[in-house]
């Protein structure tokens, strides 16, 4: 009796472990709606079909069989797809379309083949199907659209590459160092990269990144490239990339400090406003308690990230001065220093983040001082010293300063929180600070999609997580 009891008892345990490792292979796999909506093809004879029940549910379809002609209708809304085994054509409402191979039955279903989804009619009633021929499927292509396989043309003082892509307008530059050059488009990409570049190219590689929504690229650019474009042809559907060897008109490369990476000891932290002193409001958004709010977020993040002792300016609710800020970042002789702050504008469609970090652009300390006169004119003569007003010590730093606005930028704009933008002015925040930092316009409040999303504790958490890869990347020197 003891041990029948005890065999039930086993068999229970197992079948709860079962039932257990079943549960959780459920909990891990990825919520619907993650991703293109796809189906695989099966390949018969060399040539890819789709099943015509994924092909039905891919396209919302009614199916209507016919065994006495062995015919298929699906209906979607207005359309009509007519399918017949054994039969290479296919009739899409009116039309007779050449499927390149007989509709085959396998199994009591009908196998179409994949040919059929590009001479679908492009329109708002009917999903869009494309055939993958990377993935092996057929996937429905989602609202923003699809990019294609690039065209590399290289000239004696140009490179191009150019894209075709369903909606070139949300085209943008992510990040601009000549190691690191990204650019996200909107759109699934559905392309091939190329193999091999040929000799003389300032493309020297290119490869896919991860970015939420749509798809991004990471380019290498030969140094000899002075400068960049990027146009946009709406029309044509098509966005180019150009780097060119001559001066032009031509946007420029970001400034790029020493290879290697850098040290990262300590973060300061210096969350925006506080006391009195409220920031901007919009609703219920309040920027010096969202500002603390992401503070308090950030710094267990870059602690586990960075292994650095991370310190705030304020880790309550109080004002403080910008003097006592900088003192704060100073005496703690910070490897980096973030000023988080949130946005306001008086015209409420504006939204995404800013960088504001000193003028790197001219590459050098000594002339970007000068640009903002803080030489005098008989200091350059030998054997005198050239002062830098001790407010404007974060001049020094201008070049790092520069590469951390573009990692974490970067990172912003690749993770659907951007738009992005960068200012090269020397802000507030920064006054006095003597190391590399910017100050971030991390959302901007009056937007009402980004003030719900920072409002949400998951939202300004993801935002976090977003900044310590940024700064994650600006260490690698990547």
């Amino acid at each position: 009796m003891r041990d029948r009891l005890a065999r039930r008892r086993s068999r229970w345990w197992i079948l709860a472990l079962v039932a257990w490792a079943a549960w959780g292979a459920d909990w891990r796999t990825p919520p619907p709606g993650e991703g293109p909506e796809a189906v695989p093809v099966r390949r018969l004879d060399g040539a890819p079909y789709v099943g015509v029940n994924d092909l039905a549910r891919l396209l919302d379809a009614t199916k209507f069989w016919r065994a006495d002609v062995r015919k298929l209708v699906l209906r979607s809304g207005p359309h009509s797809i007519v399918l017949t085994a054994d039969n290479p054509f296919a009739i899409v409402d009116n039309t007779t379309i050449w499927l390149g191979a007989p509709v085959r039955s396998l199994g009591g279903e009908l196998q179409v083949p994949a040919a059929l989804v590009d001479t679908l009619p492009a329109d708002s009633t009917l999903a869009r199907l494309i055939f993958d021929p990377r993935g092996d499927r057929v996937l429905v292509l989602p609202a923003s659209g699809g990019v294609g396989s690039p065209r590399l043309t290289v000239a004696a003082q140009v490179t191009r590459l150019t894209f075709p892509a369903d909606h070139p307008e949300a085209a943008v530059v992510a990040a601009r160092a000549r190691a690191h050059f990204r650019v996200r488009m909107g759109g699934l990409f559905l392309g091939v990269l190329p193999e091999s570049l040929p000799s003389g190219s300032l493309l020297r590689s290119i490869r896919t990144i991860p970015a939420a929504g749509g798809s991004a690229f990471e380019c290498a650019i030969d140094p000899a490239a002075v400068g960049y474009r990027m146009t946009q042809d709406p029309a044509s559907r098509r966005v180019t990339l150009e780097w060119s060897r001559a001066e032009g008109d031509l946007d420029e490369f970001a400034p790029e400090g020493p290879a290697g990476a850098r040290p990262m000891r300590v973060i300061v932290l210096d969350p925006g406003h506080g006391g009195a002193d409220l920031g901007v409001t919009a609703g219920r958004a309040v920027e010096k308690k969202l500002a603390l709010s992401l503070a308090l977020l950030l710094r267990p993040e870059l602690e586990r990230r960075l292994h650095a002792r991370v310190v705030l300016t304020r880790a309550d609710d109080r004002t403080v001065s910008a003097d006592a800020r900088a003192e704060v970042a100073n005496r703690s002789r910070a490897d980096l220093v973030l000023s988080l702050h949130f946005d306001g504008y008086v015209d409420a469609r504006a939204r995404g983040a800013t960088a504001l970090c000193p003028p790197a652009t001219l590459g050098a300390e000594q002339a970007g001082a000068r640009n903002h006169g803080r030489f005098a004119a008989d200091d350059a003569g030998p054997g005198r010293v050239a002062m830098l007003r001790w407010r404007d010590v974060a001049f020094r730093h201008a070049v790092e300063s520069r590469a951390l606005a573009e990692a974490v930028l970067s990172t912003i704009e690749l993770k659907g929180q951007g738009p992005t933008r960068l200012r090269e002015r020397l802000p507030y925040g920064l006054l006095g600070v003597n190391a590399p930092g910017i100050l971030l316009e991390c959302a901007t409040l009056t937007a009402p999609s980004d003030r719900e999303r920072v409002l949400q504790e998951e939202g300004l958490r993801q935002l976090a997580v977003s900044i310590a890869e940024g700064v994650a990347a600006y260490r690698r020197n990547e």
